[in-house]
């Protein structure tokens, strides 16, 4: 359980990274308040949310193993 932890840690890390460099505050068109992603419908940057919630369900894994149940 440790080790699925530690690497889910470690692949939110990475994904989160990578979906920040890649949705990086790019405007379009500057007249805008909101900003209009170039890549269209695809502006909601998924891969660094789904980086978070790995990095959050790694931590919670992780804490939980270290329990010693029963003692």
């Amino acid at each position: 359980m440790k080790r699925t932890s530690i690497a889910l840690v470690v692949l939110g890390m990475v994904m989160t990274i990578a979906g920040l460099l890649m949705f990086r505050d790019l405007n379009a068109v500057d007249a805008h308040a909101r900003p209009i992603y170039v890549n269209g419908m695809r502006s909601f940057p998924w891969l660094a949310f789904l980086g978070g919630v790995f990095i959050a369900v790694g931590v919670v894994f992780f804490i939980s193993s270290g329990k010693n149940k029963g003692s």
